[in-house]
């Protein structure tokens, strides 16, 4: 699905203006998934893994499709296919609160009676101490929360997990909670909708980061086997069903973990695997496409970017003629042969589908077009590091090593001395995120985290985003004139906004070359025979596959 339907505007529009969003559905049928179909059982699922344990630390999509099963936050999305799944809906708590005191106060009443899976009372300041947690590790998305919650900064600052955050006030007798922020923020209920903001019990929830899932409310237990090899979702006893939260249709769901796309791939079309998290690429892809058409789909759900990180802080790239060369050099149709033809070419950072998304004239070229290797090669000298020594990046799933080989390649023919250095996909984005490992350029993608242009502008090149420990803007660009532009904006209802959106995206790329955006992958969709692909892709513009709605036929 290329574009955001008028509906899902709507709906967008809805939850930005703060209007209360109803619960999907009655009580009666909130938890059924709605599918038919065999019902029990276990599926096997073929995937990377989680990058971290902890349910406030972990980055990747693949990570969030399997915390979102045991992690319910105050307020969640909508379990729907397609855009309608951007809906802000209530989960542990009982409404999506309107604001008070001028759009930065937000009063949370949680449902009486919920529990932990471990059978233990969810307690208001449980929410507390997970935003808490969340600052004190230095959470990569510990932005989403501080500065903007009152006081937040001060606690990150002293770090004591025991201290306050005056901004947040809880009464565990009363199940209220009540977050004030510094200032309007249109992104405040979509941060408070991911699953790293649901509450875990305090008791079992350290200033340290766990080893193994704890305690969490939703249709799930997740379970580490081997971090590298295996984890399991079964059944929460102690769930109690929620208006709008499917139950899922099985009764074990196993996340079989491999570095090999290509044996992922395989297992699913021999059926060991139910489904896979990756897309499949090489050889294998067309042949998927032409003999698996019935359970194989592509759509351009969630709203995506795929982009090289330029380091502005370290040579090269500290210099915008060698960030410019890069943009000048790239060709987007070579790196469309690599993805197997689910690449569209674009040069904008702002993805389609996403609201300030207008095509850019992009000063580099067309992006379906020739590249200028004589400009790049010409820029690079002008830039003074002609010569220069640079590493790129890249972690080692399929496609990526490919995409690192066009890269380093096209660096040596404009001018720099290029190698690559490949790390463990497990723990890549994280150490591209630490600044003290001077990461000069590399691979690096980002799927929508919620329906806000915000999500990608700020969260990947604003001073803000630097203030996580591990931060998801790897280029480490700090531009006062871009923070002015993005604290305006805050406040501002997107669509209301949206040319304003739209000439950032243009002064990131064009004006400034922060970043080398060159397409926006299409997601793939790949079931066993026993799967109902027709009916229950579970494609999800958060969650990429939400797995609550999967069925067998």
């Amino acid at each position: 699905m290329g574009k955001v339907s008028k509906r899902a505007i709507a709906l967008l529009l809805a939850a930005l203006a703060m209007t209360v969003v109803a619960a999907c559905g009655s009580d009666d049928d909130s938890s059924d998934s709605g599918s038919s179909g065999e019902q029990g059982g276990e599926i096997k699922i073929g995937t990377t893994g989680l990058d971290n344990a902890d349910p406030v630390m972990f980055q990747t999509t693949q990570a969030v499709q399997a915390f979102q099963l045991a992690y319910v936050p105050l307020l969640t999305y909508a379990h729907k296919e397609g855009a309608d799944g951007s809906e802000i809906i209530p989960g542990l708590a009982t409404e999506v609160p309107e604001p008070t005191n001028g759009g930065k106060t937000y009063t949370f009443q949680l449902r009486d009676g919920l529990k932990y899976s471990d059978g233990t009372a969810v307690k208001a300041s449980d929410f507390e101490n997970t935003i808490k947690r969340l600052l004190v590790l230095g959470s990569g998305w510990s932005f989403f929360y501080s500065p903007i919650i009152e006081g937040s900064e001060e606690f990150q600052g002293k770090g004591d997990l025991k201290g306050d955050i005056s901004g947040i006030e809880t009464d565990d007798q009363a199940g209220t909670i009540k977050v004030t922020l510094t200032e309007p923020d249109t992104k405040i209920l979509f941060a408070l909708a991911e699953p790293y903001a649901a509450p875990t019990p305090a008791a079992k929830s350290p200033a340290k980061q766990l080893k193994q899932p704890p305690p969490g409310v939703g249709p799930y237990v997740l379970d580490i086997v081997d971090f590298n090899r295996q984890y399991v979702l079964t059944r929460n006893k102690n769930w109690s069903d929620i208006p709008g939260i499917p139950r899922g249709n099985f009764d074990k769901i196993t996340g079989e973990v491999s570095d090999s796309v290509t044996k992922m791939t395989q297992d699913v079309i021999t059926g060991q695997l139910d489904f896979m998290t990756e897309d499949p690429t090489g050889d294998q892809l067309p042949e998927v496409r032409a003999k698996y058409a019935d359970r194989y789909s592509e759509q351009a759900n969630p709203p995506n970017v795929y982009y090289n990180f330029l380091n502005v802080t370290v040579p090269p790239f500290d210099k915008q003629e060698a960030r410019e060369a890069v943009n000048y050099a790239t060709d987007s149709n070579a790196l469309v042969r690599v993805f197997g033809g689910r690449l569209t070419p674009g040069c904008n950072f702002l993805p389609p589908g996403v609201v300030g998304y207008q095509e850019l004239d992009c000063k580099y070229g067309a992006p379906d077009g020739k590249p200028d290797i004589e400009k790049a090669k010409q820029l690079v000298k002008e830039s003074g590091y002609e010569g220069e020594k640079v590493t790129y990046w890249v972690n080692n799933k399929d496609p990526r090593p490919a995409i690192a080989d066009y890269f380093r390649d096209l660096l040596n023919e404009i001018g720099f001395d290029a190698d690559v250095k490949t790390l463990d996909q497990q723990v890549y984005f994280e150490q591209i995120g630490l600044k003290k490992n001077k990461a000069q350029i590399g691979f690096t993608d980002w799927y929508q985290d919620y329906p806000h242009p915000g999500d990608f502008i700020e969260s990947l090149l604003s001073t803000r985003a630097l203030s996580s420990e591990v931060t998801f803007n790897q280029g480490f660009v700090s531009d006062p004139e871009l923070d002015d532009q993005l604290d305006e904006l805050r406040p501002e209802d997107p669509e209301g906004a949206a040319d304003q959106w739209a000439d950032l995206d243009d002064y990131v790329v064009n004006e400034k070359a922060y970043v080398n955006p060159y397409g926006f992958e299409e997601s793939s969709s790949f079931f066993s025979e026993r799967m109902n692909a027709d009916d229950c892709t579970g494609v999800h513009p958060v969650y990429k596959n939400d797995w609550l709605l999967f069925c067998k036929k």
